[in-house]
């Protein structure tokens, strides 16, 4: 920590270049970046005794960008080395980083059709593909994950490989949908065993099967609608 410490009250030059962020930004790409480092890369720069990483920091106080999105302009006035200036850049920020979340359009799945209409492209598709809309308890899509796709058969994907998403989204709902290359939806023996086997390891853990569609070429099968679910 001591060392750490130091780092944060050296010139931003004088750090090894594996610590800075445009670098890392440059080489890695954003995606590698913590909080930190991309609020560093926005401010610009730090102030006196502090550079620009440790500002980052001491303005983060170890907490992610929704955490301080309702900061204020004294409460980022209270933090040692941030006048003005640095707090209206701070809150320049956290408004455009809001206004970007509102414009967002939400994506509602309310019914089987819905559903339908989100994976028929799937019916193009040559190799059969799974994917997993993960909803949240407003029926809003808060993802959609390729869970397989190629030479496969349901019998081979595993429910874990559905669920790490459904953590990871902190989901309430799950659809899973997969095509049939051969152009039929009608569910195999398979596919009936799997859903079963997936509905109840899914609601051991918290999460709920919606649906399981099967994409025909022009049709679909819903387990839910069928009374399968």
């Amino acid at each position: 920590m001591k060392q750490e410490r130091v780092l944060y009250k050296k010139p931003i030059k004088e750090l090894p270049k594996d610590l800075l962020p445009r670098e890392k930004a440059i080489k890695y790409g954003f995606s590698s970046l913590s909080d930190e480092e991309l609020l560093a890369i926005s401010l610009g720069s730090g102030t006196k005794g502090v550079n620009v990483i440790g500002l980052a920091q001491k303005i983060l106080n170890g907490k992610s960008f929704k955490d301080i999105k309702n900061l204020s302009l004294e409460d980022l006035k209270k933090i040692k080395g941030i006048g003005l200036a640095k707090a209206l850049q701070i809150l320049s920020i956290i408004e455009i980083a809001k206004r970007m979340e509102e414009s967002e359009e939400k994506v509602k799945i309310t019914s089987v059709y819905d559903a339908y209409q989100f994976v028929k492209y799937l019916s193009k598709e040559s190799q059969e593909h799974m994917v997993a809309l993960y909803l949240n308890s407003s029926n809003e899509l808060l993802g959609k994950e390729v869970i397989a796709k190629g030479s496969l058969n349901v019998v081979r994907v595993l429910p874990r490989d559905i669920l790490h998403y459904a953590l990871k989204y902190n989901c309430n709902g799950i659809i899973i949908a997969h095509n049939h290359p051969n152009g039929s939806s009608k569910p195999s023996q398979e596919d009936i065993e799997f859903t079963k086997k997936l509905y109840q390891i899914s609601l051991e853990m918290g999460f709920e099967i919606l649906d399981h569609i099967i994409v025909g070429n022009s049709d679909f099968f819903s387990f839910a609608q069928e009374g399968l679910l």
